[in-house]
């Protein structure tokens, strides 16, 4: 029968005695005060004279319990308000837009907007290293008593900070523009109508604007949320700007020449 290792054995008391001791340590710290009393406070000079450092000083955040913590997480997420984040939408809920509604959110949407036309910004701090916690949020969108976040109004890009900056970024200083008094096109208030009664034209492109429930359905802004948000085909009753939508050719295409069709008549002559 052969012997066992020395070095093995003495390996093993001493894993043994420092998980013992680990274990020991953690039940000890569980229950250690978490302020000793008879620990002085820490001192500080002003003007000569030696003055003691309150333990509640601002910006001094004390030390949790070990054993406390369980009942600090729960009263902290008790004191939450997680009624800010239920739905306010109402599906079956009457619109009812008012003429100068209309004109605050138009004023709204400009205001996110380096000018009309541009990608919105985003107003709220970003991780920019991944662009999954934008789809998070974005892609369906949502409304509730404290947020309002519209769904993206085209299809998914891989790097949603190509065309959205944050509006106050708060990795960067201010930085200031030369003066310019480059204006841009105005933003169109409404669409026309072929007759009275009639649904409204499109008034802006549809490009990168497919999802017309970005801007018109149950997350967007009052004066501009469409008072039907349960249809799904929009264009099938607004019609896309001719303006707009319209595809500029470089050169004129060219087709093949139509055959010649000639009537003869029922007597083969023509």
């Amino acid at each position: 029968m052969m012997n066992a290792d020395p070095k093995s054995n003495a390996a093993m008391l001493i894993a043994l005695v420092v998980i013992s001791l680990a274990v020991a340590g953690y039940f000890t710290g569980l229950q250690s005060p978490m302020t000793a009393p008879e620990t002085p406070p820490p001192l500080r000079v002003n003007d000569g004279h030696i003055e003691a450092l309150s333990v509640t000083e601002p910006g001094v955040i004390p030390a949790t319990h070990y054993a406390d913590m369980p009942q600090t997480t729960f009263k902290r997420r008790s004191q939450t308000l997680l009624t800010g984040l239920k739905s306010t939408v109402d599906p079956e809920a009457k619109v009812i837009i008012e003429p100068e509604d209309k004109q605050v959110a138009l004023r709204r949407r400009a205001n996110n907007r380096a000018f009309n036309g541009a990608p919105p910004t985003i107003p709220h701090s970003i991780d920019q290293i991944s662009d999954a916690s934008c789809v998070a949020c974005h892609s369906d969108g949502a409304k509730t008593v404290s947020l309002r976040i519209p769904p993206m109004s085209h299809q998914f890009l891989t790097n949603c900070t190509q065309c959205h900056v944050e509006s106050r970024p708060r990795h960067a200083n201010p930085i200031l523009f030369r003066e310019n008094h480059f204006d841009g096109v105005k933003a169109p208030q409404e669409g026309p109508r072929a007759f009275p009664g009639a649904p409204p034209q499109i008034p802006h492109a549809t490009w990168m604007r497919s999802n017309c429930m970005s801007c018109h359905g149950y997350a967007g802004l009052q004066g501009i949320r469409t008072t039907h948000p349960w249809r799904n085909n929009c264009q099938q009753c607004h019609a896309p700007s001719a303006d707009t939508d319209q595809t500029f050719l470089v050169a004129k295409p060219q087709f093949l020449q139509g055959p010649n069709i000639e009537d003869k008549g029922p007597h083969g002559k023509r």
